[in-house]
């Protein structure tokens, strides 16, 4: 599904500051239907990677390919969700899921009928007439969710969109995206600065170097899905948390993970 082949990205200087070499020869490659994290120290080039992905920003050198086709700019076949919900605060919520559709087609023809079935997925039917502010933050985020996956993209890209949320609300919508991932199967890049999210939500975690950012480590999860929080607790699940560690906190694993 996504091939990258290469991948550098350098930011020229502003202000006569030299250039920032951001990405540094990243490989890899992204199966249909996969789930797929991505952690590192802040400042890696994680948000720059799915921008690359996403055809906000294009690489300096090397290329991103999507169904065999190279990445030249955003398209319908990848949709993304950030950290904040941004939705409009002037539309209610069923209006804000449709917006892609109503971009797309305009009003008269959007298929209600798939906003319908998003919103009920999504268990948001009974606040489709709600305002945004009258959400709490994660069901904005639920919102922000739909409206990302009512175009049917073959690719999900998910900028640490739980990052701003409550502890508890984090672990509702952690179990909230595996439900919902097992029931539509899109193909996830998911970025996160939490260890156990990623592997609790990951097929593979792929480990990132301080900038430049490269590719240290690439770690299948062999946890069974369906997953549920309760496999933090379990030895598979800390043997994953102490190889994740050792690549980004190599001082701290052992005491991190017992």
């Amino acid at each position: 599904m996504i091939q990258i082949e290469g991948v550098r990205k350098v930011f020229p200087g502003r202000a006569g500051n030299p250039p920032t070499v951001a990405l540094e020869e990243m490989h890899t490659q992204i199966e249909d239907g996969q789930f797929i994290t991505v952690v590192g120290p802040s400042g890696c080039g994680k948000t720059t990677l799915l921008n690359i992905i996403a055809g906000f920003e294009a690489p300096t050198v090397g290329t991103v390919l999507v169904d065999g086709q190279p990445v030249t700019g955003a398209g319908a076949d990848r949709a993304v969700v950030f950290q904040q919900a941004s939705l409009y605060p002037w539309l209610n919520v069923r209006d804000n899921v449709a917006f892609g559709l109503t971009l797309k087609h305009g009003r008269r023809s959007v298929d209600q009928g798939r906003v319908d079935e998003m919103l009920e997925i999504m268990g948001l039917a009974q606040f489709s007439r709600h305002a945004p502010y009258e959400l709490s933050g994660g069901m904005q985020q639920r919102v922000a969710i739909a409206r990302a996956l009512v175009v049917q993209p073959k690719i999900l890209l998910m900028d640490e969109p739980f990052g701003a949320l409550d502890a508890q609300t984090r672990g509702d919508m952690q179990s909230f995206l595996l439900q919902l991932w097992r029931r539509l199967r899109p193909t996830v890049l998911f970025i996160t600065h939490d260890v156990e999210e990623a592997i609790l939500l990951g097929d593979r975690v792929l480990v990132m170097t301080p900038r430049p950012g490269r590719l240290a480590e690439e770690v299948v999860v062999t946890l069974d899905r369906p997953r549920e929080y309760a496999m933090v607790l379990t030895d598979a699940f800390t043997l994953h948390k102490r190889q994740i560690l050792r690549v980004l906190r190599p001082d701290q694993a052992e005491l991190h993970t017992g």
